[in-house]
C-alpha cells in the first residue's frame, strides 16, 4: 500500500478493536473503506453492485472481527474478506441470471485468464467440498503458505496437503473434461 495508509498500523487498530475501543474501531473502518471500494470498483462494472458488496464485506468484517489474530498482518486477512464477498456476488447474480456487464469480476491480470475460464473456475471452485476448496483457497487465492494454512485452518500441515491435492485433482479433472 502506499500514500496515506503507510501511516496506519490496521492491525494495532483491530486489536484495540477487539479490546472494546469504538474510537479504534471508527479510525479503521474510516481508513479502510476507501480502499476497499478501490478493490471492489477495479473488479465490478456497476457502482450499485460496487457499494453493496463494499457494505457486505464491511458487515462480514464487524461480524468476524474476533477471528483475526494478533501479530498477523491485517491486510491479507481483510482482503480475504473482501475477495470473499465479491465471489458471492458473482455467484448470486449468476443463479439469479444478472449480467450487468460481462461477468461481473476481472481476475488480478485480466491478460492472464480470460472471462469464461474465470467463472469455471469458479463453478469448479464451489463444487469442490468445503475443506478442499478452503485449502485450495488459502493456498491458491490468497497465498498462504502450507503451514500458515495448516494453522488457519487448524489441521497438520499433511493433512491441508491432502485437501490440497484432491482439490488441485478435482479442478485439473474439470478443466480437462472442458476441453473435451
Amino acid at each position: 500500500m502506499s500514500g496515506q495508509n503507510d501511516a496506519i498500523d490496521f492491525a494495532a487498530l483491530m486489536q484495540a478493536t477487539q479490546a472494546g475501543d469504538q474510537d479504534a474501531y471508527r479510525r479503521l473502518l474510516e481508513a479502510v473503506q476507501p480502499m476497499l471500494h478501490r478493490y471492489v470498483r477495479r473488479r465490478i462494472s456497476s457502482p450499485e453492485a460496487t457499494e453493496d458488496i463494499c457494505q457486505d464485506a464491511l458487515l462480514t468484517v464487524h461480524r468476524v472481527r474476533h477471528t483475526f489474530e494478533a501479530g498477523r498482518p491485517f491486510e491479507p486477512w481483510f482482503y480475504a474478506i473482501a475477495r470473499s464477498r465479491l465471489i458471492d456476488h458473482v455467484r448470486r447474480a449468476k443463479r439469479i441470471g444478472l449480467h450487468e456487464v460481462q461477468s461481473e469480476t476481472l481476475p488480478e491480470t485480466a491478460s492472464d485468464q480470460d472471462l469464461p475460464g474465470w467463472d469455471r473456475f469458479l463453478e469448479v471452485l464451489e463444487a469442490l467440498p468445503p475443506a478442499q476448496r478452503e485449502a485450495f483457497s488459502l493456498l491458491k487465492i490468497d497465498g498462504l503458505s502450507t503451514a500458515e494454512a495448516a494453522e488457519k485452518v487448524g489441521v497438520s500441515v499433511s493433512a491441508l496437503k491432502v485437501r490440497a491435492h484432491r482439490a488441485y485433482k478435482s479442478v485439473r479433472r474439470a478443466v480437462l473434461e472442458d476441453g473435451d
